[in-house]
């Protein structure tokens, strides 16, 4: 869908927890976990918070004359937040969407199970077996790699690949690796990475890094272009009574882009009790431990081969 090559981040929901819609809220926004990545031809979503409603409705927009859709949906882990824009996902609507689901095993449930028992009586009114788009899952174990080649739409029907293998396919365009933490209760989440034309992002959102994150994160994030990180807490607020939430402050946010030597970092996943100013003061403080911080926003949108962020609803 794009007309040249770019590798463009754009945010569509940025709060955690739960929608936080209202006059507070407005220029950082109110919706739950959802970012875009449009890498080369590529469409790939991360998370399926409020969010994806509105991406919904700009891909179907933008799709109008095109025979087909094809998407891939990355789900780091089950909690309503992070899936609650599933339902209202306007694509699944749309016979000509192929849309590829990843996510990991959870409470003993595959990414398919927890997908179909979200949007199906008597939890939802519509099944989503019974839709006339077409949807493949895969469950994602911890150590995996899924490829994009040139010119192709689909990932090669969502294909596993161990770490080690990962050079045997070093002439992908676009490849989405994956480590899986814990730090998350009760059942952890996945933290994924993303690489295209020489770039890498790396989305983790939904981290706690109470003793300092692991040698095997810092190795996974090592150099990356962009870390999304979350950064729900201020240390008052983490140290007065949100320890072992599974959510991370400023200071583990910048502490984590500092070891792994990121060019960028962008704090997500933002307490739904802060208003717009509070954010604003959280990226001031945060710049003073690593200066290339922003604080994510409903539209942000930063494209890592021209290296320039621009306001997505400005240009709308």
């Amino acid at each position: 869908m794009a007309d040249k090559p770019r590798f463009l981040v754009r945010f569509w929901g940025v709060r955690g927890s739960y929608p936080t819609p209202g006059p507070n809220t407005i220029r950082h926004g109110g919706n739950t976990s959802c970012v875009e990545i449009q890498a080369g031809t590529h469409t790939l979503i991360f998370d399926a918070g409020s969010g994806i409603i509105r991406l919904g409705e700009a891909l179907t927009q933008q799709s109008k004359d095109a025979p087909t859709l094809n998407l891939a949906l990355f789900v780091t882990h089950a909690h309503h937040d992070h899936l609650l824009g599933f339902p209202f996902f306007s694509p699944l609507f749309d016979a000509r969407t192929h849309l590829y689901l990843f996510g990991p095993q959870l409470g003993g449930q595959d990414i398919e199970h927890i997908i179909t028992s979200l949007m199906s009586p008597p939890h939802f009114p519509v099944d989503v077996r019974s839709l006339p788009s077409h949807r493949s899952f895969e469950t994602v174990d911890k150590n995996f790699c899924i490829t994009w080649n040139n010119q192709q739409s689909a990932p090669e029907h969502g294909k596993m690949l161990q770490q080690q293998q990962r050079n045997l396919h070093s002439s992908a365009e676009v490849r989405v690796t994956g480590q899986f933490t814990p730090a998350h209760p009760s059942d952890g989440a996945i933290i994924y990475g993303i690489e295209y034309a020489g770039r890498k992002v790396i989305y983790a959102t939904d981290v706690e890094w109470k003793d300092g994150c692991t040698d095997d994160f810092v190795h996974f994030v090592e150099g990356a272009d962009l870390l999304i990180h979350d950064a729900q807490y201020t240390a008052q607020d983490y140290q007065q009574g949100k320890h072992g939430f599974g959510h991370s402050t400023i200071q583990m946010a910048t502490t984590t882009a500092r070891k792994a030597h990121v060019k960028s970092l962008v704090l997500f996943h933002h307490e739904p009790t802060y208003n717009d100013t509070q954010l604003d003061q959280m990226e001031t403080e945060a710049r003073t431990y690593f200066a290339s911080t922003r604080s994510a926003y409903e539209g942000m949108a930063i494209d890592l081969l021209e290296q320039k962020e621009e306001n997505y609803e400005s240009r709308r």
